[in-house]
């Protein structure tokens, strides 16, 4: 996708993922791993990591025919302290994962609307959320905390950042 893309937010639509559409998530995935080195290595298979095995879900933001952002859901639990601040859940835990807008998207309400889209299905199937997202990606730390997400506990991880040091993590329950 060209930097020079301008389209409308309604013009944007968020969809469940079909097969048929990975191949461009790919494309749309080494673009953001371009631009923001997320992730942070390139994955040796990209349409596996896009599509771990744990997945309940996934989800694109279209602009016509062009994947300009994705998410999904994985089943999934969270850190111990995370789960003892998401109280009496309702349901059980999953992480909003593999969240990215392409860099011609951002600001524009794109990750907004995919994480309602991750909200509404998950309350309607019984599913409690929360995000966790690297220290290094400030962009969606704001992003998050802009659509009402809030930081509750931050862990090394049990990946390597660029540095090649275990990566910091910082946790997210929704508002």
């Amino acid at each position: 996708m060209s930097s020079g893309l301008s389209f409308r937010l309604v013009d944007v639509v968020v969809v469940a993922r079909t097969d048929g559409q990975v191949a461009s998530c790919v494309e749309a995935l080494r673009e953001v791993h371009l631009a923001d080195a997320y992730p942070v290595r390139w994955p040796a298979d990209p349409v596996d990591w896009l599509t771990p095995a744990d997945a309940l879900n996934s989800w694109v933001a279209m602009a016509g025919d062009r994947v300009v952002g994705h998410a999904a859901l994985r089943r999934t639990d969270p850190p111990t302290p995370v789960a003892e601040r998401m109280g009496p859940t309702l349901g059980s835990p999953a992480m909003v994962s593999r969240l990215f807008t392409v860099p011609a998207a951002r600001q524009s309400g794109v990750a907004r609307r995919l994480l309602d889209e991750v909200a509404g299905w998950a309350a309607d199937h019984g599913y409690e959320l929360f995000l966790g997202v690297a220290d290094n990606a400030l962009g969606a730390r704001r992003c998050y905390e802009r659509t009402g997400w809030r930081h509750v506990f931050t862990e090394h991880a049990d990946w390597l950042d660029a540095d090649g040091r275990p990566a910091l993590v910082h946790y997210y329950l929704p508002g």
